[in-house]
């Protein structure tokens, strides 16, 4: 009996400092990531634009994002409330990846409500250009205008 609890005790400890230890982007205190097809279904039933984020974990180019952009607490709130975040990794999700046409990481594709893709860049962005991406998509200025016209047009 002594046993079972000292084995529950480690238990717990171990949960507790695995919670604490998780880095930003998981769970609550970050963007809120999806598979693909989670996010697939997730669109259809909000109807909100969805952001796919194709990485892989050893490209330093996409932890410069993660930490850079991805970290930024109003980055994740206007994420998190306004788009469906998916996150495709290209070793485990070749499917994806050859669908979308992406053979470079990062690279963001946002896709409109409807399906279609309202904006596609590639490599680091800067966290205001980032921003002004989020915005693009949501104001659905696509609908009007390229990127390039509507970021002149915010100077």
């Amino acid at each position: 009996m002594k046993g079972v609890k000292l084995i529950l005790i480690a238990l717990a400890a171990v949960v507790t400092l695995t919670h604490f230890a998780a880095p930003v982007m998981a769970g609550e205190h970050g963007v809120h990531w999806l598979t693909y097809e989670q996010g697939l279904e997730k669109q259809r039933e909000l109807k909100k634009p969805m952001l796919l984020f194709f990485h892989l974990s050893y490209c330093y180019r996409c932890k410069q994002m993660e930490h850079k952009v991805y970290e930024d607490a109003k980055v994740i709130r206007f994420i998190n409330q306004n788009f469906i975040p998916v996150i495709v990794d290209l070793d485990k999700e070749k499917q994806t990846a050859k669908l979308f046409e992406v053979d470079y990481t990062p690279t963001h594709v946002f896709i409109a409500p409807d399906g279609s893709t309202a904006l596609r860049e590639r490599d680091v962005i800067t966290k205001s250009r980032f921003e002004r991406m989020l915005e693009y998509v949501t104001k659905e200025k696509y609908k009007t205008m390229n990127f390039d016209a509507y970021e002149k047009s915010q100077f």
